[in-house]
């Protein structure tokens, strides 16, 4: 009987490959992931800039770790001590990153059993050179690696249940509980994966009722590895007393206050959206166009497998079912919570070009098209040369930001410490707003804000002063490497709102530094109101 299951676990793996066939698609995988992980962002690897929550988190300080552990994140905890330490290094941030992505893509080229070389390779770009992705190492670098290890176990879990039936789906249901327990909206990616190999299957020639049946094993997979999360989230909190985050921006219970119909729009809405509406693109109309070619060869590819009759009603229809549904999947984020979904939450939407490639490299009987597999390649390819371009223009912008920043905060620092009533270290300081100084479009970098966490300027946002209390002093500690003590935050939540804060001109302006009530209180910019 061992034999036998030891039998059964060699073939899944190996599923007709040789040794060598092997070993050149891992080295494949791991060229392309960091072929293009580098081109695309080993500037921001090696010039991390320290903005927005990547500033707040540069440490991963207690403070930091019991919030991971309201939002119901317990797995990035137990993985920054597994693999990383808690202090963000960025090169060693991106390294870990690639590793995981190299993996991922690995065992996703295994999954659709492509015989082409060129897929894998375009695959990892795929996976690498993306929105989010981009988003990710920009401004969320500190946790970026943790999340696509999230993605990395949610393709785990979809190669246990592809492969070992029952047993890995139950396996898998462990993989994806991780996979929610480290990041969330990562859920996404196995859903994603198993409606596309489902597709693949169907491509390739496999049954309705075998397709169907590992569907139903894959949604029950999906269905217990939720609740095992949940039920694990829960019974931590019970054990160390910690109260869920509830009702706000990032809680685990955002999804009852919007109807399912309403979600179901939002969700094919923003997902249109993200590939024909590309404000995040060095040349906007370009892009456009390749996406549309890209989705009409995929779509041909499709519309020629339902025209040649060889697949019967059932399976036709159960695949035109799946495509149709597959935006649900990759936006698994938006169909469970009702707020808008993030570009780090969107890491699954970019397998739309493998959908777009599926129909191009996958033929039952024949080889597909030299020409066309070869158009679909290279109008994948200028889109990765495309996301290459912003991804350094928008590290660029962010090197300008931070610079700009420090400046400002330097000559802030420099007149705290000319000033007779204070005393660095021992007076307390409360600021007021952000400056409106670092708070202006950069001429030229106009498209780019559109990206999540390029919104602003600044490195410490316009947010609420809860946040901005931890921004400031996390740029005196870590930027500034200063003595400052920073009011506790009631304290600076109150003077926010105080009448005589209120009448204070913004610096650099003479009285938007005054002693009120025993506490240095710095007016840098205007309240704003925030609704988050």
């Amino acid at each position: 009987m061992a034999g036998t299951w030891k039998t059964k676990i060699e073939k899944g793996w190996q599923d007709g490959r040789s040794g060598p066939e092997e070993r050149k698609l891992l080295l494949l995988c791991f060229a392309a992931v960091f072929g293009f992980g580098l081109a695309a962002h080993a500037y921001g690897f090696l010039n991390a800039s320290f903005s927005h929550d990547m500033l707040n988190a540069l440490v991963a300080d207690p403070v930091e770790t019991y919030w991971k552990m309201q939002l119901g994140r317990p797995g990035i905890v137990l993985y920054r001590r597994l693999f990383r330490g808690l202090i963000a290094a960025p090169w060693q941030l991106g390294l870990l990153s690639l590793l995981w992505l190299s993996l991922g893509c690995y065992l996703t080229a295994k999954l659709f059993r492509v015989p082409s070389r060129l897929f894998p390779v375009l695959l990892g770009g795929v996976l690498t050179v993306s929105i989010s992705t981009v988003a990710m190492t920009a401004t969320y670098l500190y946790e970026m690696d943790a999340d696509l290890f999230a993605a990395l176990l949610g393709v785990c879990a979809v190669f246990l249940w592809d492969r070992y039936g029952w047993p890995g789906a139950v396996l898998g249901a462990l993989l994806t509980a991780c996979c929610m327990g480290t990041y969330q909206s990562m859920v996404s990616v196995p859903v994603t994966l198993a409606m596309l190999l489902s597709i693949a299957a169907l491509l390739r020639g496999e049954g309705f009722a075998p397709v169907l049946r590992k569907g139903l094993r894959a949604l029950g997979m999906l269905g217990l590895g939720a609740l095992l999360w949940w039920l694990g989230v829960r019974l931590m909190c019970s054990v160390k007393g910690i109260n869920l985050a509830m009702d706000g921006y990032n809680s685990v219970d955002q999804a009852v206050s919007a109807s399912l119909l309403e979600r179901i729009g939002h969700v094919y809405r923003s997902w249109i959206w993200a590939f024909w509406n590309p404000k995040k693109a060095h040349i906007e109309p370009v892009v456009l166009a390749l996406n549309s070619l890209l989705a009409l060869l995929g779509l041909g590819g499709l519309l020629s497998w339902l025209a040649k009759g060889k697949a019967g009603g059932k399976e036709k229809l159960l695949l035109c079912l799946l495509v149709l549904l597959l935006p649900l999947g990759m936006n698994t984020a938006q169909l469970s919570f009702s707020r808008d979904v993030h570009d780090l939450m969107k890491f699954s939407f970019w397998f739309f070009y493998v959908l777009c490639l599926l129909p191009v490299f996958t033929a039952p009987a024949e080889k597909p098209s030299g020409f066309v597999s070869g158009a679909a390649a290279v109008l994948v390819l200028m889109l990765l040369c495309s996301n290459i371009q912003t991804a350094n223009i928008v590290y660029t912008k962010k090197t300008l930001e931070q610079e700009a920043a420090q400046s400002l905060m330097t000559r802030v620092l420099y007149r705290l410490e000319e000033r007779e009533d204070y005393v660095p270290g021992q007076t307390e300081l409360v600021f007021a707003g952000v400056s409106d100084q670092l708070n202006g479009k950069l001429p030229g970098f106009e498209a780019y804000y559109d990206i999540t966490g390029c919104e602003e300027s600044s490195p410490i946002v316009k947010s609420a002063a809860t946040y901005s209390y931890n921004a400031y002093a996390a740029y005196f500690r870590y930027i500034l490497n200063s003595p400052a003590r920073m009011a506790d935050w009631e304290q600076w939540n109150r003077l926010q709102d105080d009448p005589r804060v209120q009448q204070m001109k913004a610096y650099p302006a003479d009285g938007c530094m005054q002693l009120l009530d025993g506490t240095m209180v710095v007016k840098m910019g205007e309240k704003e109101e925030y609704g988050g």
